[in-house]
């Protein structure tokens, strides 16, 4: 199994960064997280297979150590405001472990690929072809996603369809680094989805980085010393630019929805670019201080998973696997069957395990408790291992069977497998929202694969455009 090389001055920089950290307050739960991350990061991605599990791992250990973070910059202890943090940091730590050693355990089964091989999957692939495809899936994701909250039942289909341009973005970057074809169109589409993302209610421009990541993960040999210094240099910027997003996101959504306090966008583009920039130009030393405890606290989620802790099973006992059935019934049982069944609201579960008044549906609202104290709400530690143990070995035959029958082409199931899974990749997500989306994308990738990829896999097919041609010259 090869392993991506890492040069011994990153090894040396990796490493004082890491032990380092044990001298800051808090200093080992700082270190826990990031030791995880690094054996993760080291087991998980190995050279020119799917990056998108590494993305997952890199986000959930954000979302864990964010809560030590923020502690330390406010210059409290880990418990300051919860006595269970942190139980929640270590455990939510380990339990990253159990949910990807599945996926570890499949990744080495995959055969070693090198960026030849890669390169021999997509050389008979029209990029021209390609790149049209994903310019109308673009304005069709865009037309989907304007219309999917007014079909009710069919809302997760519609939106387990927009992946489909996910997945034609992943393979035309595949084929614009392999074959260096077309490299400046597909930043320029990196560009435009990242502007674009600014101009919906969710400014989900965060969603294009997301996917350039699991593109870069998936295209490492070999880190080397300035790289590894130069992500660490992206990331204090991205850093440094969520917390200004922080700082003007409420004023720019109240503009985007005219005041109405609705979910929906009711300007011009222009005006909604106009007011971005204007908004930028404003933001003052003073406030941004402010802004990075409410950034630090956004990005963290261990909060609740330690306030349910605090409660469980002291106040409330355990469910013994109700909680997770009943967000299996929720999911799978269709509304015409079910005329009584409930409107989903994540507050409610999260304001019962926590004992926190939170504003919830009615007060357009929502706060998720999150899966992983889905699983401690449960079983208790010991047995939300187990239950994240199962989830991990069911993305693992889901991965397997996307790997294997998307299609003949192991480039082209690389992106049907990122497109597939980097929704996944959250905290936050409670055990309801999660299966609902899993299990609405099962259904339709499996229809896709049936019906849809076949065609596609013709369509930009080079053997299938010489074809055409000889066809037509007849």
């Amino acid at each position: 199994m090869k392993r991506i090389r890492v040069d011994e001055q990153s090894r040396f920089f990796l490493l004082v960064i890491c032990i380092g950290l044990l001298a800051f307050n808090n200093g080992f739960y700082l270190f826990f997280p990031v030791a995880v991350i690094y054996v993760l990061l080291y087991q998980l991605q190995q050279p020119y297979k799917p990056g998108v599990f590494s993305l997952i791992a890199l986000q959930h250990f954000l979302q864990i150590a964010a809560g030590v973070w923020l502690c330390n910059y406010l210059g409290k202890d880990i418990n300051y405001n919860t006595s269970s943090r942190a139980t929640a940091i270590i455990a939510s730590s380990i339990g990253l472990c159990f949910l990807l050693g599945p996926i570890i355990y499949y990744q080495s089964k995959i055969p070693a690929q090198s960026r030849k091989s890669l390169f021999d999957c997509v050389r008979n692939f029209s990029t021209q072809k390609v790149m049209h495809l994903y310019i109308i899936a673009f304005f069709a994701a865009s037309s989907l996603g304007s219309i999917a909250f007014l079909f009710g039942g069919l809302t997760q289909v519609i939106f387990s369809l927009v992946k489909v341009k996910w997945l034609l973005f992943l393979l035309f970057g595949y084929m614009s680094f392999l074959k260096k074809e077309k490299l400046n169109i597909f930043y320029l589409f990196v560009g435009l989805e990242f502007l674009n993302g600014f101009l919906g209610f969710f400014s989900d421009f965060k969603t294009v980085v997301y996917f350039l990541i699991v593109l870069i993960f998936s295209l490492i040999e070999k880190l080397e010393f300035k790289k590894v210094f130069a992500v660490a240099v992206i990331a204090v910027v991205l850093g440094f630019f969520s917390v200004v997003w922080t700082n003007i996101k409420g004023e720019y959504r109240a503009f985007l929805n005219g005041g109405t306090r609705t979910q929906a966008v009711n300007v011009e583009r222009g005006e909604a670019i106009d007011k971005l920039v204007d908004l930028s130009g404003k933001v003052s030393n003073e406030s941004l201080n402010g802004s990075i405890v409410e950034f630090l606290d956004r990005l963290q989620y261990t909060y609740h998973f330690a306030k349910t802790i605090d409660r469980m099973p002291a106040v409330l006992p355990f469910e013994n696997g109700h909680n997770w059935l009943r967000s299996i019934e929720f999911t799978t049982t269709p509304r015409i069957l079910n005329p009584n069944k409930g409107i989903y609201d994540a507050t409610e579960k999260t304001r019962k395990y926590t004992g926190l008044r939170y504003s919830g549906r009615a007060q357009g609202a929502s706060f998720s408790l999150g899966y992983f104290p889905d699983c401690y709400i449960d079983f208790g530690l010991y047995g939300m291992m187990g239950l994240l143990l199962i989830l991990g070995m069911f993305y693992m035959y889901i991965y397997a069977y996307l790997l294997r029958n998307s299609s003949a082409n192991m480039v082209f199931n690389y992106s049907v497998v990122g497109a597939f899974f980097l929704e996944f990749n959250a905290l936050e997500m409670d055990s309801t929202y999660l299966l609902g989306r899993l299990f609405s994308t099962m259904v339709v990738f499996f229809l896709l694969i049936r019906f849809l990829f076949p065609w596609m896999i013709n369509y930009i097919s080079i053997k299938a455009e010489k074809h055409a041609n000889s066809f037509l010259e007849r």
